[in-house]
């Protein structure tokens, strides 16, 4: 186990909105400012990393776009169900691709159960892991993507000038 990842064990707050990318849930406070978007088209840059799908513009916002699938050694997932997903405001503002639309958890909150950070968590993805929950059977996370984001943007930023 990654000696980043926090293995706290709170409770999940009342109100959260949740997430899949492929095997993995997310979940996110609602005081988060996050955003639904229509197909829009993602402007490809050439001779980045390829979980970097490109640029969208979102009401004059240059914005980033993660395909989470691809850096978390998925594969790509191209179904009609996928959706591109804002998370943050301003400059701060990524996007990802996520497996349909997200689900508010509000009911459902009181039922997570928290658990130690799970072996089989990618490790890339591990140090951006506040806390694991299973409900259902289905293993929740609640990721720092503030973190990640940053991470992200130095790792790609650093593969530009190594070009």
């Amino acid at each position: 186990m990654n000696a980043n990842a926090v293995t706290n064990t709170e409770p999940l707050a009342d109100s959260v909105l949740g997430f899949r990318v492929g095997a993995w849930g997310f979940i996110l406070p609602v005081s988060i400012h996050c955003e639904v978007l229509e197909r829009l088209h993602v402007n490809p840059i050439p001779n980045v990393e390829p979980w970097l799908s490109g640029l969208l513009n979102v009401r004059g916002l240059i914005v980033p776009v993660i395909d989470l699938h691809l850096w978390l050694g998925m594969g790509t997932l191209a179904t009609k169900e996928r959706r591109l997903f804002t998370i943050g405001r301003g400059d701060k503002t990524m996007a990802v691709w996520i497996d349909g639309y997200p689900q508010l958890l509000s009911e459902q909150a009181q039922s997570f159960v928290p658990i130690p950070p799970v072996e089989t968590l990618p490790p890339a993805l591990l140090p951006f892991v506040a806390q694991c929950y299973s409900y259902h059977g289905e293993i929740w996370l609640k990721a720092q993507f503030d973190s990640l984001f940053r991470t992200l943007g130095q790792h790609q930023s650093r593969q530009e000038t190594v070009s």
